[in-house]
């Protein structure tokens, strides 16, 4: 049995002494949350409550998970770092692909990378992609990173990405 200590909910500044208190207690892992933006008026339903608001306020922190990672691998020797999820489809792949191998390589292999679709509509139109295709572009992104992660070089075309 494996043990993961989330970090939603916590200022940003107290990550790094949270994941090295974990570490020391025996901890196996720890949470970061993700969203972009978090809009201050926000139309989309949350789906994982009966009222449809999130379980989290808007103004909490939610820091960047790379950077993050870079910051509590460098704090810390056997912890491992999961994304709990990080929205993958907002994201450009090769972007993803660049910042989740480097966080792998500097942390020795302590990453997981935990994945969703995301349901917020404000939080793709932010980043210019499409809400309504976030499901086929997620699938074309994980083929993407397990291209570029495996093969190098890629070449993909697909419904939603094209990458030459």
């Amino acid at each position: 049995m494996k043990f993961c200590q989330a970090l939603i909910g916590l200022p940003a500044e107290w990550y790094v002494p949270v994941s090295v208190a974990a570490e020391a207690a025996g901890f196996d892992m720890v949470g970061l949350s993700d969203h972009v933006i978090h809009p201050e008026s926000l139309a989309s339903n949350y789906p994982y409550t009966p009222d449809g608001k999130p379980q989290y306020e808007p103004e909490w922190d939610f820091p960047d998970c790379w950077v993050t990672v870079g910051a509590m691998a460098s704090a810390t020797s056997r912890l491992q770092f999961v994304t709990n999820v990080y929205v993958l489809p907002a994201r450009n792949p090769l972007v993803v692909a660049k910042a989740v191998g480097t966080a792998a390589v500097l942390s020795g292999g302590r990453v997981l990378l935990g994945v969703g679709a995301g349901w917020m509509r404000e939080e793709f139109e932010a980043l210019g992609q499409s809400f309504e295709a976030r499901g086929r572009r997620m699938d074309e992104t994980i083929d993407v990173l397990r291209s570029l992660w495996t093969d190098g070089s890629v070449e993909y075309h697909g419904d939603q990405i094209d990458l030459l």
